[in-house]
């Protein structure tokens, strides 16, 4: 009787012992051959404002991206390379210092549609694959030097949308 609780007890802890360690691990996110770690973050926003052409083409709309947060001047320099994980797609971003520790990152996309005959039709410049469908969800990624960190962003705001005349 003794000899099996000692080994109930044996087995309860080590459990315990296992899937404490699991809980520590952090949570990566796949993209490609590259496995991003999740970071927690602080976003201040996180929004998206749409522009239509003025004229009728195959370009339905432009889409831009804005998100702006805290970050540490160590996070930036010439090998980072900043990406937005949307939907199904990687959305290169451009960074910017709005205050001592406050930055805003952007980066656009545009969105096709087909036409009829005889209308203008430009070329269809897509962003690249992300490999995940993300849904609701979007990172903000960096990359430098073979190693990338994802922070995820809360639900994104719509600022409207803007018709070009």
């Amino acid at each position: 009787m003794k000899f099996q609780s000692l080994m109930l007890r044996y087995f309860l802890f080590g459990s315990l012992a296992y899937f404490a360690v699991q809980g520590c691990e952090s949570q990566r996110l796949v993209i490609g051959e590259s496995s991003c770690a999740i970071e927690a973050w602080s976003v201040e926003d996180y929004f998206t404002k749409d522009v239509l052409p003025g004229m009728e083409s195959n370009l339905r709309k432009q889409r831009t991206y804005f998100i702006t947060g805290k970050a540490d001047l160590y996070e930036f320099n010439d090998q980072n390379e900043w990406l937005l994980a949307v939907d199904s797609v990687l959305i290169s971003l451009s960074v910017s210092q709005l205050k001592d520790d406050l930055w805003q990152w952007s980066g656009s996309r545009n969105l096709y549609q087909s036409v009829r005959e005889g209308v203008l039709s430009m070329e269809e410049v897509n962003p690249d694959r992300s490999g995940l469908d993300l849904n609701e969800e979007a990172f903000l990624i960096r990359r430098e030097a073979g190693r990338c960190r994802a922070r995820l962003l809360p639900a994104v705001r719509n600022l409207g949308t803007i018709a070009m005349p």
